[in-house]
């Protein structure tokens, strides 16, 4: 957590609320979270004073602001990262907080990370510059909401793991981007897979299925916001309205066949899911 959903609502709440907006000022609290080229917090701040946010762009649940100076500001918001919107400095500074960016209207770009395993970057806002800083950008999967990914594709980009685990797989960011312990969870139900099956036992009717559950599940939240949990919020601070089927509600009933849910570790991962509906 967060996962594609829940970085996609927060891009395109910085692009309806920031994208346009100029920074007069940059406060770094916590300077743990700024990583290369720029690590150094007021050279970090140098490049973006004076710069005008232009566009907001996500790669799986990586998070890519463009700059007017050619630059970029790069957001992971690892497992508890949050961007909140707030109207002015007078708004109370919440717990955590991290960094600080000011704007032309007055109000503030605040970041906050309990653990401080989130990831700033300020670098060139080119191909070559983000994937040698973040090498992950160069190996990720296809877009899951794009036409890029069909049952044939996402068979093919797991055919090297034919002896894991199917959710296993589908936590590789290289198979396919964006998808987490969440929407795996509920994308295997919603297609009837076992989590826990060898990924190369899955036939084309599966594959096809499942990429097709990948997809819906994941339009679906993302017309909600995200998924509900007091771990996230959207940059206007409002919680995910997205309800799972199964993640997070171990030995409660199954919403298709009402047996109890089953419970597993998977890659070290909790992984919930119905021994009845998914085979």
């Amino acid at each position: 957590m967060p996962e594609l959903p829940e970085v996609e609502t927060v891009r395109a709440g910085i692009e309806r609320f920031v994208v346009g907006r100029l920074i007069v000022s940059v406060e770094i609290i916590k300077a743990k979270i700024l990583r290369n080229p720029l690590v150094e917090p007021h050279e970090f701040a140098s490049r973006l004073i004076s710069a005008r946010f232009v566009n907001a762009r996500r790669r799986g649940k990586h998070l890519i602001f463009g700059l007017d100076n050619g630059y970029a500001l790069y957001a992971h918001l690892n497992m508890r990262g949050q961007f909140v919107l707030v109207a002015d400095s007078s708004v109370p500074q919440a717990k955590y907080l991290c960094i600080v960016i000011s704007l032309d209207t007055g109000s503030e770009l605040r970041y906050h990370d309990i653990w401080t395993w989130g990831e700033l970057r300020v670098l060139k806002d080119t191909c070559e510059e983000l994937v040698k800083y973040v090498p992950a950008l160069a190996d990720m999967g296809p877009e899951p909401l794009s036409s890029e990914l069909d049952g044939e594709v996402l068979k093919k980009r797991a055919s090297s793991r034919s002896k894991s685990p199917i959710k296993v797989v589908l936590l590789d960011q290289a198979v396919v981007a964006g998808v987490g312990n969440i929407y795996a969870d509920e994308s295997l139900f919603r297609a009837g897979v076992n989590p826990l099956r060898k990924t190369g036992t899955l036939i084309d009717s599966e594959w096809a299925a499942l990429a097709e559950s990948i997809k819906g599940v994941l339009t679906e939240a993302v017309a909600s916001g995200g998924t509900l949990s007091d771990n996230y919020v959207d940059i206007e601070g409002s919680a995910g309205r997205y309800k799972p089927d199964v993640y997070g509600r171990a030995k409660l009933p199954c919403v298709q066949c009402a047996e109890p849910l089953f419970t597993a570790r998977t890659g070290g991962r909790s992984t919930v899911y119905c021994a009845i509906c998914q085979k």
